[in-house]
């Protein structure tokens, strides 16, 4: 398998950004900000759930969550969920729009996976004056198959089966909160990631392991895990802002 680089590395959040996400996060913090409360629907959750999904079908192919993550969330098909799913989409309001539900993409979280990694991959061994789109274009033309990353990982002895229930507990969980706070704030998945990266979910991933966070359902408490990640953002973005303020 090619080398996956990290596209997040170079995408930092703008001041504006940053203004823009603070703001959508400080009510009832600041009264002068008014905050509208998204009404989750059944469709919304059926996203969030797939989307964890794919990020477990990265788990099956060998990739970790901090490979996956950032070429995920900085990727097109991501930004094309991201304008699909979104009110702001308009197709909540299209008569069309029970037909696209489910797109026939989402029935296979493992394709979506895949071509993510197949295009990276390609983007990944460009010279610097080529151009990606057109790459991508001519490998589609001359059919490249995404046999570099379709093939099983090799089995590496011995299997800690513990440890790797726990793993895809934690990258279903990660996925399915970041479609959450896309949804919850209207955001993109590359706004979301570039506030909160892999290891920053991480970290709080497991502070909340000791707060009965697998005790109830992620439908259930994805709302609450989203209030704390927001509150963190806030304090963050704040104390950056400090930091460059007094450098």
């Amino acid at each position: 398998m090619n080398i996956i680089k990290n596209p997040a590395k170079s995408r930092p959040l703008s001041q504006n950004v940053r203004r823009l996400m603070t703001r959508a996060r400080e009510a009832p913090l600041n009264p002068a900000v008014k905050k509208i409360e998204r009404q989750f629907s059944e469709r919304d959750l059926a996203y969030c759930d797939m989307q964890g999904q794919v990020f477990m079908a990265a788990l099956d192919r060998g990739l970790t969550a901090a490979e996956f993550a950032p070429v995920y969330m900085n990727s097109q098909l991501a930004g094309v969920m991201d304008y699909s799913f979104s009110c702001a989409g308009g197709l909540e309001k299209d008569d069309l729009s029970k037909l696209l539900q489910v797109p026939i993409l989402l029935k296979a979280p493992d394709v979506i996976m895949d071509v993510v990694i197949w295009i990276n991959n390609i983007v990944s061994s460009l010279q610097t004056d080529e151009s990606a789109n057109a790459a991508v274009m001519q490998a589609c033309i001359n059919g490249v198959q995404t046999q570099t990353v379709t093939d099983p990982p090799p089995q590496i002895e011995p299997v800690d089966i513990e440890a790797l229930a726990d793993e895809y507990e934690y990258v279903y969980w990660l996925g399915y909160i970041y479609r959450y706070e896309c949804l919850l704030h209207d955001e993109s998945s590359r706004m979301v990631y570039g506030a909160f990266n892999e290891a920053f979910m991480r970290e709080t991933y497991e502070q909340m392991l000791g707060s009965g966070i697998r005790e109830e359902a992620l439908s259930d408490c994805a709302s609450e895990i989203c209030r704390r990640l927001d509150m963190l953002l806030i304090g963050k973005l704040w104390k950056e802002t400090r930091r460059k303020d007094n450098g």
